[in-house]
């Protein structure tokens, strides 16, 4: 009597969940927007403008998707050239996310990068670059490190601008920074800290 109570009572349950279901079959599943559409293993991409290198890109994994454009680098390197062929800027992270029709690009994690041109280095864990503003921002709360000849200091809330050429901290920021005094220029120099 145990058993078949215990079979009707597995019946009654079963029974009750199947209306409930709410799965729906007669809808296709989009499996283009979670697959990539093309994956390269040991990249390096390079892409010309004027017959001149612009940017390249190695990585790890490179994935392309169709729906929308975007592609991610795992472990990239990156490197970008003026329009004379000069270096200006190189770096690298764990994770590139690359939105080429609005022209953001999102780093992610062991972030480095180095711009020549204006001679600073930044370590991150999150960047985002608006190719169209000349926009590089960091999260509110996550921290950049930013050296230059003069300057080692961490702040969060990092902002720069590649129009203005200028950064700013919103938040928190400490550091050295170093600047001769006018008077014995060349004999010594003097630290200053930010706290």
């Amino acid at each position: 009597m145990l058993k078949l109570s215990s079979i009707f009572a597995a019946i009654l349950f079963s029974s009750l969940l199947l209306p409930s279901c709410s799965l729906k079959y007669d809808e296709p599943v989009n499996t283009e927007s979670l697959s990539p559409e093309l994956q390269f293993t040991n990249v390096d991409y390079k892409r010309y403008k004027n017959k001149k290198l612009d940017t390249q890109i190695k990585a790890d994994i490179l994935e392309r998707y169709r729906n929308d454009g975007s592609a991610y680098a795992k472990n990239a390197e990156f490197f970008a050239w003026n329009d004379k062929s000069e270096l200006t800027t190189e770096g690298s992270c764990a994770l590139l996310g690359i939105d080429s029709q609005n022209d953001i690009y999102t780093l992610f994690n062991s972030i480095f990068l180095h711009n020549i041109e204006q001679n600073f280095q930044l370590k991150a864990t999150n960047l985002k670059w608006n190719g169209k503003t000349e926009q590089l921002s960091s999260g509110k709360t996550d921290t950049v490190y930013l050296i230059r000849d003069d300057i080692e200091i961490e702040g969060t809330g990092f902002s720069a601008s590649g129009i203005s050429r200028s950064f700013t901290f919103e938040e928190s920021v400490s550091g050295v920074i170093i600047t001769e005094d006018k008077e014995t220029e060349g004999e010594e120099e003097q630290d200053e800290e930010i706290q």
